[in-house]
């Protein structure tokens, strides 16, 4: 079993949490959706959010980030509420950093895009933003304070600043656990969410605390995550894409070519999640179920591509849809051969370089 203080640090689990936090569910539930019960949705992972075109804002970036990357932000979530017209953006952080830390600059860059975040949605008029930044409950205290020393740094060089605030991850007696060091900084219906310390994930005895993930596997974070806890994620969403395959094969009708969707395919393994990803890695990830699905059924059928996550095959009869099936049953998600960590290391192909 993970130790908890690394599962606690873990970009999938801190993810994850969010989204159980942000999900609807019922009454009678080991989650707690209390971001929802706050009226508080996902609205995207990882959209971007476009830097100001103030000169005396770029001015003021240049010269406290050290740097003229006028590059988007892309925040891990992009929260939505019912009412309140503040859109938090929240960046998730395995540890709290320090003001003059590595992290400087894209925290920075992200404060002062957030101030208005009407340019980034095409909307008219403004859109208020709050940037808040999730870690363990340990640092958030720290992190906090980091956070309104680079706003006091931007409003001192004469530029706009969006509103900073923290968020605690714990995993206490009772589960796994939301909090915030001063529930003032944030957005009045977080803040009110997040004051009695709600836990979000219930604990079940002595059972591990991973939830059912929505999202198992998160691209370009293999260096920086736990080497099991990776290769779980790859596992997991290998198996769901196995699934996912075998039910788009067992409703085809002979004889017909099926597609197998780069859409459909990691939306179904995410429950939906995937279609709130708005990040090039949407493409990785896209890319990387397509591949499962040619290791996998090359053996026994000709595939095609046809974009960089979709395959094509044919279907001529009952008997090949049944010798198709029966490769997926068989199919073994720790397979290096046909495992999404394998179809992850592969080079890229033409299709993915497109």
């Amino acid at each position: 079993m993970i130790d908890e203080s690394t599962l606690l640090s873990d970009q999938v689990f801190q993810l994850n949490t969010f989204l159980w936090a942000l999900e609807e569910l019922p009454d009678k539930s080991d989650a707690q959706p209390v971001l929802r019960q706050a009226g508080y949705y996902l609205g995207e992972i990882e959209r971007s959010v476009h830097l100001p075109t103030a000169e005396r804002t770029l001015a003021a970036l240049t010269k406290l980030a050290g740097t003229t990357d006028r590059s988007p932000c892309r925040p891990d979530l992009w929260l939505r509420h019912a009412t309140d017209p503040v859109q938090p953006v929240v960046e998730l952080k395995a540890h709290g950093f320090s003001p003059d830390s590595s992290n400087r600059r894209q925290a920075l860059k992200l404060i002062a895009a957030a101030f208005d975040l009407a340019p980034s949605l095409a909307e008219p008029g403004e859109r208020p933003g709050h940037v808040v930044y999730a870690t363990v409950a340990s640092d958030a205290d720290g992190l906090a304070s980091t956070l309104r020393t680079l706003a006091r740094d931007l409003h001192a060089e004469g530029a706009a600043a969006a509103p900073t605030g923290a968020i605690g991850l714990s995993i206490e007696d009772e589960g796994v656990v939301l909090s915030s060091p001063d529930a003032a900084d944030l957005p009045t219906p977080l803040g009110t969410s997040l004051a009695n310390r709600p836990t979000v994930l219930s604990r079940d005895g002595d059972n591990d605390l991973q939830p059912l993930y929505f999202i198992p596997w998160i691209p370009g974070i293999e260096e920086s995550q736990d080497a099991e806890l990776h290769t779980a994620g790859l596992r997991e969403l290998t198996a769901r894409t196995l699934v996912n395959m075998q039910a788009a094969v067992g409703q085809a009708r002979p004889p017909t070519v099926l597609t197998l969707d780069g859409r459909r395919l990691p939306s179904d393994a995410t429950f939906g999640v995937f279609d709130k990803w708005r990040d090039a890695d949407r493409q990785k990830f896209s890319g990387a179920v397509g591949r499962i699905v040619e290791r996998t059924l090359r053996p026994v059928v000709e595939v095609r591509q046809i974009s960089v996550g979709s395959r094509e095959i044919d279907l001529p009869d009952l008997d090949t849809m049944d010798e198709v099936i029966d490769r997926i049953e068989r199919a073994d998600p720790s397979d290096p051969a046909t495992s999404l960590q394998a179809a992850v290391e592969e080079p890229p192909t033409l299709f993915d370089e497109t």
